[in-house]
């Protein structure tokens, strides 16, 4: 939840099978999500099926189109078109003209992960790169559970944090993870929360966290150390 108590703003752009199922499984866990689709028979499609999602048919790399879209209270700008550029060009907009706290990008290939990250996109997601990491965790150490994306320099790592840690009772915007790592969402009480700067990390809390180490074990043990 956001500050204010209201639930979190979520703008997904891009209604393909990731943009509709991500908009459906954020519905259910009572996000308020908009969804940028340019296809106006597909919006359609959309709305007849998930109901409550808010639907704009429009260009979401457009800054004229983004400005209609309340982004300015977004917590979160996704970009999960079928396009990298187009992805890159939303997140961009989203962080710098409208200083949203958190993108997301879907990135179709894998080279261009890095590349995202040195652009300014806070959490760049390779399906193709997730998934050779994660059967080549499945293959090695299980004390933590992680996924290392290799060939970007990069993993991703869900840690459930120890009865005493110094991040709990902290919020987001005062963490310092190690080698520039994020926390691209917290698994609290069996349910994602998308965290916002002013977040609290609870007891119990779960946190995935984006890290440019590859060696998921390294980072485990990083973080456990707090």
């Amino acid at each position: 939840m956001s500050a204010s108590g209201d639930p979190p703003y979520v703008i997904i752009v891009g209604g393909g099978k990731v943009g509709f199922h991500l908009a459906r499984h954020l519905i259910e866990r009572d996000y308020e999500v908009t969804l940028i689709e340019k296809d106006a028979a597909r919006a359609e499609w959309i709305e007849h099926q998930l109901g409550t999602v808010s639907i704009m048919v429009g260009d979401g790399d457009e800054m004229a189109f983004l400005a209609t879209t309340g982004i300015e209270r977004a917590s979160v700008v996704i970009g999960a078109t079928g396009d990298d550029e187009d992805n890159l060009i939303v997140c961009q907009l989203a962080k710098i003209k409208f200083n949203v706290p958190r993108t997301i990008a879907r990135v179709n290939n894998p080279h261009n992960v890095a590349v995202f990250r040195t652009l300014g996109v806070d959490a760049p997601v390779s399906a193709t790169e997730l998934l050779m990491g994660l059967i080549e965790a499945e293959m090695g150490s299980e004390l933590v559970r992680g996924v290392a994306v290799k060939a970007s320099g990069t993993c991703l790592v869900d840690l459930a944090l120890p009865p005493v840690s110094r991040y709990v009772g902290k919020r987001i915007a005062d963490i310092v993870l190690p080698k520039g790592g994020i926390i691209v969402c917290i698994v609290r009480a069996g349910k994602p929360v998308i965290p916002e700067p002013s977040t609290v990390i609870e007891p119990g809390d779960e946190l995935v966290v984006y890290s440019q180490l590859a060696d998921v074990a390294a980072v485990g043990e990083a973080l456990a150390k707090g």
